[in-house]
C-alpha cells in the first residue's frame, strides 16, 4: 500500500488485536488485519467528511476523517516537495561541513564557527527529509480514526486497534 495513487474513493485499514503472549522478557502482539473497500467508498467532493466504519472483527464502531481528493494530493505534494527540498539540502551542507570542519580556526577569531549552524542543518535534513518524503509517498487523506462511545461522544482511545 506503499504507492497508491489518489483517486475518489478510499479504503481503510483496520488491526484489531487478537491476543498478547509474554515470554521471557518479550511480549508478543497478535492483529487480526482487515481492508475495507468498496466502490461506495467514495471521498468527499471539498474539505473533508467524517465516516462512521466497524471493526470487522469485533465490531466496534469507529470515526475517521476523509479528506477530497484535491485536499489530500495537496498534502501529499507538500510533503513529498519538503522531504525532497531537505535531502537536496544535503547536498550543500554536507560537503561543507567536512570542508569547513577540517579547517583549523585562529585562537582569537572573533567571527562566529559556521559549524555552529551547519551540524544541527545537516542532522535535521538526515533525519527529517527522509520522515517527510516517506510519509508523503504513503499519505492517503484518511485521518483521525476515533472509537465512537455510546453516549455518542469519541475518544482517541482507540482500545486494541491500530489503523493505516
Amino acid at each position: 500500500m506503499d504507492e497508491l495513487p489518489l483517486d475518489h474513493r478510499y479504503t481503510l485499514t483496520v488491526g484489531c488485536r487478537v491476543g498478547v503472549e509474554s515470554r521471557a522478557g518479550t511480549m508478543t502482539v497478535h492483529w487480526s488485519v482487515a481492508t475495507l473497500s468498496s466502490p461506495e467508498m467514495r471521498r468527499p467532493p471539498e474539505k473533508e467528511a467524517p465516516v462512521a466504519f466497524e471493526c470487522p472483527r469485533c465490531g466496534k464502531p469507529f470515526v475517521a476523517l476523509v479528506e477530497s481528493t484535491a485536499k489530500a494530493r495537496r498534502k501529499r505534494l507538500v510533503h513529498l516537495a519538503v522531504g525532497l527540498l531537505l535531502l537536496l539540502s544535503l547536498l550543500v551542507t554536507l560537503p561543507m561541513a567536512f570542508h569547513l570542519g577540517g579547517q583549523v580556526r585562529e585562537e582569537n577569531d572573533p567571527s562566529m564557527n559556521p559549524m555552529v549552524v551547519l551540524v544541527p542543518l545537516v542532522a535535521v535534513a538526515l533525519v527529517a527529509g527522509p520522515t517527510f518524503f516517506m510519509t508523503g509517498r504513503r499519505y492517503e487523506g484518511v485521518k483521525k480514526h476515533r472509537l465512537l462511545l455510546p453516549d455518542g461522544k469519541r475518544t482517541r482511545l482507540v482500545q486494541g486497534h491500530r489503523f493505516n
